[in-house]
């Protein structure tokens, strides 16, 4: 019979918080060690789920900052790295995944570095706080500069969403780097991880994050955002921070009591804790390197990363000098924009575009069913020897809807324009394709020729709106077919019934300089088709790509002669 003491001691146990049960797998550091060491292998989402829901419970259920604690919340940390890792990649390499598979990844990835974060500045603090009072405060440095790292990462990946910073993410990554100066550490060298190549002080890491913000501004794809961080490790020593302004050097600037990323500086006010750099440095190594790729050296060779190719490392070294340079040789806005309120029809994807432009291209006298008389306007004219108001008017209801209600075709408010350009604010909840880079058909509601542009800038604003830069092509677009010129030989009944005798649809582009958008899986450099729709021109060849992103490909090309 259970004695009413056991009953007691049971109950007890079961209102023990967090961490105390003996059932617990984080109640100590060798229960963590070997719960992490037995999580499942070969499915990284669920083992990161399951060190993330734990990090969760760690940060929810603990009020206490003990040395223990500290060791188990940072073994979970270095342990969810390689899974970590393995979630990235995935996302960055499949830029065509689903919303729901693009939105259940994010915010996996997000939310583990949410928790780490979290975890970790709530420490910071606390042995901020009680500096003396503890016997683990010689982690302070390692860990403050982990923390620092891992705010750096929600930033990011807030800005591969486009997502403004949001949760006071500035301010407090702001007051970690303060913390850091006050206590005198802030330019100490440390390996944040056993697995970093490089030593890294929180004052360098804390200008990566301001020079990786400074970099992007909504411009760039998920990729380069990714690939400029990963450059930006080999350049911490060309950066330093001061509290002193000088005119003569230092070109951008932080404030570290406000809740926003770095500017240029323009008039500083001294009686704020103002942080400054100059990038003169670095703009310097990147000239080299950019004069170094032009001679074909490889990006490998120049520090550059193994993937990176020579075209995509040219265009964003040049994105680079411009969002790196100081203000007085930054570059300029093109055109002066004006507010306006103009509706516009839009469409969006290379299929949809040139399926617009056909339609508008198509004579009014077109019947709907094909090109001359359809069935009941023959019927009509046999019978009555002319064609009826009734038949006419149905032909007229018939053709209306082509381009009007088509449910590939939007309609946006631009709030401001240029001569290269609009910007809108526009209902995105739906909108999985609005991404940097998308190309798009816009043109007046009232008109009839199409315009194509490219979002150029995005932001989400919240969950609904989202702020958007597209730049519109001076050049007017004509449908082209381009038909293979080699076909496969396989023939039944003397036909060939390969799918090289089948046209592609693009867009003529003409120009200064001759250019097709077409669909990438149709681009091989010098490849030669036979092309329709363009006038002079029987045989074409393509040339290099000029510009590419998701589903579109802008190539240059040259005449060959039949």
């Amino acid at each position: 019979m259970t004695s009413l003491a056991d009953k007691f001691a049971s109950r007890l146990a079961n209102l023990t918080p967090f961490g105390k049960r003996n059932d617990d797998p984080l109640a100590n550091l060798k229960a963590a060690s070997r719960w992490v060491e037995n999580l499942p292998i070969g499915d990284a989402f669920k083992c990161q789920e399951a060190i993330l829901n734990a990090l969760k419970r760690f940060n929810e259920n603990s009020t206490q900052y003990t040395k223990d604690r500290l060791a188990i919340f940072m073994l979970l940390d270095e342990k969810s790295r390689d899974l970590q890792d393995t979630l990235v990649r995935q996302y960055l390499r499949n830029p065509r995944m689903s919303r729901p598979a693009e939105s259940q990844l994010w915010h996996a990835v997000y939310g583990l570095y949410w928790e780490v974060a979290r975890g970790y500045h709530a420490f910071v603090l606390h042995l901020a706080r009680t500096a003396g009072k503890v016997q683990h405060e010689d982690a302070i440095p390692l860990i403050t500069l982990r923390a620092i790292r891992t705010f750096g990462q929600l930033l990011k990946w807030r800005a591969i969403r486009y997502l403004p910073a949001g949760d006071k993410l500035w301010l407090r990554l702001h007051n970690l780097y303060r913390i850091a100066e006050t206590e005198g550490f802030h330019r100490q060298t440390l390996w944040a991880y056993a697995e970093d190549t490089a030593g890294c002080s929180c004052e360098t890491a804390y200008l990566h994050i301001l020079m990786l913000s400074l970099a992007h501004s909504g411009t760039l794809y998920p990729r380069q955002l990714d690939q400029t961080d990963r450059w930006l490790c080999n350049w911490h020593g060309m950066l330093r921070m001061e509290s002193r302004f000088d005119s003569n050097t230092d070109n951008f600037v932080v404030d570290l009591s406000a809740d926003h990323g770095p500017r240029r500086v323009r008039k500083p006010d001294t009686d704020k804790p103002l942080r400054f750099w100059a990038t003169a440095d670095l703009l310097l190594k990147l000239q080299e390197l950019h004069a170094a790729l032009q001679t074909g050296t490889p990006p490998a060779q120049l520090g550059l990363t193994e993937t990176a190719r020579t075209a995509e490392s040219l265009e964003l070294l040049e994105h680079l000098q411009r969002q790196w340079a100081s203000l007085a040789t930054r570059e300029q806005r093109r055109a002066p924009r004006e507010s306006v309120k103009r509706l516009v029809d839009v469409t969006h994807g290379l299929s949809a575009i040139i399926n617009q432009i056909k339609a508008a291209d198509t004579p009014a006298s077109v019947s709907p069913y094909g090109t001359g008389l359809n069935y009941n306007e023959a019927d009509d004219v046999q019978v009555y020897g002319f064609i009826t108001d009734r038949t006419r008017e149905r032909v007229s209801q018939m053709t209306l809807p082509a381009t009007q209600h088509s449910p590939d075709v939007e309609r946006w408010v631009m709030n401001d324009e240029s001569e290269y350009g609009y910007g809108a604010v526009v209902e995105s909840r739906d909108k999985d394709w609005l991404r940097v880079g998308a190309l798009i058909g816009v043109k007046s509601h009232d008109a009839r020729d199409w315009q194509l542009g490219i979002v150029r800038r995005l932001s989400r604003l919240n969950d609904d709106t989202s702020s958007v830069g597209i730049e519109t092509l001076a050049e007017k677009p004509t449908l082209a077919m381009l038909y293979d010129t080699a076909t496969s030989g396989y023939t039944v009944n003397g036909f060939d019934n390969s799918s090289a005798s089948l046209p592609h649809p693009s867009l003529w582009l003409d120009g200064d300089k001759k250019t097709l958008i077409i669909d990438p899986i149709h681009f091989a450099l010098g490849k030669v088709f036979q092309i329709q729709g363009t006038p002079e021109r029987k045989f074409i060849a393509l040339g290099n790509p000029i510009e590419r992103s998701e589903g579109w490909t802008r190539v240059a090309v040259e005449p060959v002669n039949s």
